[in-house]
């Protein structure tokens, strides 16, 4: 008996990262039975025969799950954005943040393809997220690729690489593994990114570091909540604020120190906005559901 990690998956055959060798498993029909279907990312025991085969006896209990796409066991994302090419959608950046926050794993920010922006541009950026807490990296992937600075970052961690088509993740990923991910292309019509990656795929790094490579999230949606009331818990800047009511959403209660906090300027309105709409956009799929 083997441990390994699922690295790759198409359809029931899966690719197990094992000591120093890829097997190609096939899971145990129980798991079907059980309604349990392995994930890329789980640590699994495997029952080795041979020529790199293996049968996958089990799943090891997971830290996480994330469902679109469907992978288990992240550290952290590295969640991916542009000022430019494709144009910055802070709308989509904030939902997928308050999805990172609700399940609970760690977020880097890479500001890519720095080199299209203004340096106000950035600089707005930046001001927005790093004093919520959120670590940012920009880099011009093919010109100043800081690659010592990203290893520290993902050092001894399972990272997952996200963000919407286009923003720069498979010219990442190339620099940092040995691998031909295909290279995106902008589509001149909507300006948005062509999505190359077709399947997730881990990148084993070194022996305790690995990437996924993970399809863009374009069409992403915010049912990973079901009560817009929890949405609060997810804004960083939101938490610990001493609001009259315990109970308080921040919209329209009186005394909320998040409304007080962005009056003066210690919010961000974009933020704040965009809470406003996630709230809206959770109240009305909840109402909606019955």
């Amino acid at each position: 008996m083997k441990q390994g990690k699922i690295i790759k998956s198409q359809k029931d055959l899966y690719y197990v990262n094992s000591e120093s060798e890829t097997l190609m498993c096939k899971a145990r029909g129980n798991f079907r039975k059980k309604g349990i279907k392995p994930l890329v990312g789980d640590n699994v025991l495997i029952e080795y025969l041979s020529d790199g085969e293996g049968y996958i006896t089990q799943i090891c209990q997971r830290s996480n799950e994330i469902k679109r796409p469907n992978i288990a066991n992240v550290d952290q994302i590295l969640l991916f954005a542009t000022i430019k090419n494709p144009p910055l959608n802070l709308y989509n950046l904030d939902k997928y943040l308050a999805m990172c926050e609700y399940i609970g794993i760690d977020v880097c920010m890479i500001l890519s393809k720095i080199d299209l922006a203004d340096q106000k541009e950035i600089d707005d950026f930046v001001k927005i997220y790093e004093p919520i807490g959120y670590k940012i990296l920009c880099l011009d992937n093919y010109d100043d690729f800081p690659e010592d600075e990203i290893m520290s970052v993902l050092k001894g961690k399972t990272s997952a690489v996200s963000g919407a088509s286009g923003v720069g993740k498979s010219t990442f990923s190339n620099n940092l593994v040995d691998i031909n991910v295909e290279i995106g292309s902008i589509s001149d019509k909507s300006k948005r990114g062509k999505n190359t990656t077709r399947h997730t795929e881990i990148f084993k790094i070194n022996e305790n570091t690995f990437l996924f490579d993970t399809p863009g999230f374009d069409s992403f949606d915010i049912d990973f909540i079901e009560d817009e009331v929890e949405l609060k818990d997810t804004f960083l800047e939101f938490r610990d604020k001493t609001c009259k009511f315990k109970d308080c959403n921040h919209i329209n209660e009186p005394k909320c120190g998040v409304k007080e906090d962005l009056k003066n300027g210690e919010i961000s309105e974009s933020r704040y906005k965009n809470y406003l709409m996630l709230f809206e956009e959770i109240k009305k799929r909840r109402e909606n559901k019955w």
